[in-house]
This record gives structure tokens, C-alpha cells and sequence, in this order.
């Protein structure tokens, strides 16, 4: 065979896979794999999108949802001393305000306060306290930057919440302050103190403690008590009580008195005595 020819042959069979029972086959292994690539990308595109859309158009929705009545007690802790309790609110446009007991009364009234809108930096907002991670200032009261000079330290903003009313402990919240979600009969501590002290942050001030335990009481039953006096008497079972004809007095005879029944003469007729002596 002429070498010319042999190569020829040698081309066809490399350009049809190796051989003539490849001639023509479709590589579907290939086709599939990529096919499911891009259904599986196009699907998590749109589960992505729906969650999220779901995320923005339920935002309010959970709780505190409109209508809750939640309560949590906040304490500003400003250079190692509890400043004055915000002053009670001046409107009630979103629900999250403070009777200036300490207390943030969370009952929101609409979606801009309730959910995951239902945060510390909203309430703040709503009662004249500006609150950021660098920044806190309480109505008409002095601005703390951090990095300011502060009880023998540059001071830091903290946050630390305690799990219930009385818990000596809690714990120190990261992130930016504003950011935090409200919570039923919690306490808060803002602090602005340095790092070195962070650790030390006291509970709130027992007054404050004490109002928030005082929210969380249950409601006291009301108990309904009879007066002997109103009770009723029955009869011995046979005995027939008739009462006295209006008018009438009675008179009960005293203890160990005999009384003789007494029989009123007929009108007209006359008495004559035993002992009446007989005529001559």
C-alpha cells in the first residue's frame, strides 16, 4: 500500500473520533451537564430575588408587629455615671416612646416601627436622642464623640444588655448601636466610657429595674367576698316559718315561764264566779 494512502487513512479515522461507530454520535454527557448548569444558576437567581423581595415587602411584620406591647429598660451610662432618664415623650406618631421612667414602651403603630424596624436607633430618633457608633448626645444634653476624653480614658460607645430584670451580668453587644433590635423585658446600658472599662458597665439603676418588674407582674385576680350577713337561711326540712301579721308585736316569754293560754269571754255573755252565794 502507498504510504500516501495509508496516511489518508489515518486522517479520516482521527477526524471521525478514532473510528467509523463514532461517526456521527452526539456527545449528550456534554450538552447535559452544561443545560443543568444553567437551569440551576437561572433558579437560584430567582430564589434569591423572591427572598429578598419577600425580605423588603415583610419588613415589619414580625415581631413586635402592630399592636405588641412591649417593654425594656434603658440606662445611659455617660463617663461612669447614669445620666437623668429621657424625659417622657412629646408625640406618639410611631408607637416607641418613654414616660421618663427608664422605660422604652414599645407598641408600635405602623411598619415603620414594628419587625426589624423596631430598633434602638428608631426609638432614640423618635425621643431626641442621637445615637450612632460614634456619637451619642441625650436630649439637651452634652455631645460624646468617641475618641473624646472620658473618665481617665478616650471613650468608646457600648451597649450592653442584660437577659432579665435583675440579671447582674449581661453582655456586651457589638455592632453599631442603632442597629439593635428591641426585646421585651430587657435591659439596655448605653455607655460611653474608655475601652479599659467597657467590662465594668454596671446593670440600670434599681428604680429603673424596679419599673420594668413591675410591668412584667402578672395582673392581680379579683377575689369576690360574701358577707355572712347576706347568706341565706333554710329551714329545717318540714318546718313552716309563718311571719307575724303586720302589727302585731310578739313577745317572747322568758326562760323556764309557764304561760297559761288565756280565752277572751264572748262579747255579751255574762261570768259568774264559783263562789257565789245562794239566796234565801
Amino acid at each position: 500500500m502507498p504510504r500516501s494512502s495509508w496516511s489518508k487513512k489515518v486522517a479520516r479515522a482521527a477526524g471521525t473520533g478514532g473510528g467509523r461507530t463514532n461517526r456521527g454520535r452526539i456527545p449528550w454527557t456534554y450538552y447535559g451537564a452544561i443545560i443543568l448548569v444553567i437551569v440551576l444558576g437561572l433558579v437560584g437567581t430567582v430564589v434569591s430575588k423572591d427572598r429578598r423581595n419577600n425580605q423588603i415587602n415583610n419588613a415589619g411584620t414580625s415581631a413586635p408587629a402592630v399592636g405588641t406591647v412591649w417593654n425594656e429598660a434603658v440606662a445611659f451610662d455617660l463617663c461612669g455615671t447614669f445620666a437623668p432618664n429621657v424625659p417622657k415623650s412629646s408625640s406618639n406618631a410611631n408607637g416607641l416612646t418613654t414616660q421618663g421612667d427608664g422605660i422604652m414602651h414599645i407598641a408600635p403603630t405602623n411598619k415603620s416601627a414594628a419587625g426589624k424596624n423596631a430598633t434602638l436607633g428608631k426609638w432614640a430618633s423618635d425621643n431626641g436622642v442621637k445615637l450612632s457608633a460614634a456619637q451619642i448626645q441625650l436630649p439637651k444634653g452634652k455631645l460624646y464623640t468617641a475618641g473624646d476624653s472620658c473618665d481617665g480614658g478616650k471613650g468608646q460607645i457600648y451597649v450592653k444588655q442584660f437577659a432579665y430584670p435583675g440579671d447582674p451580668v449581661g453582655v456586651i453587644v457589638s455592632g453599631n448601636p442603632s442597629n439593635i433590635h428591641l426585646q421585651n423585658q430587657l435591659e439596655l446600658v448605653v455607655a460611653f466610657v474608655p475601652p479599659s472599662k467597657s467590662s465594668k458597665i454596671p446593670a440600670p439603676p434599681a428604680k429603673i429595674v424596679a419599673s420594668l418588674k413591675k410591668l412584667s407582674a402578672p395582673a392581680t385576680p379579683t377575689t369576690t367576698t360574701t358577707s355572712p350577713a347576706a347568706a341565706s337561711t333554710t329551714a329545717p326540712a318540714g318546718a313552716t316559718t309563718t311571719a307575724p301579721a303586720s302589727g302585731t308585736a310578739t313577745t317572747a316569754p322568758a326562760s323556764g315561764t309557764t304561760t297559761a293560754p288565756t280565752t277572751a269571754p264572748a262579747s255579751g255573755t255574762a261570768t259568774t264566779a264559783a263562789s257565789s252565794t245562794t239566796s234565801k
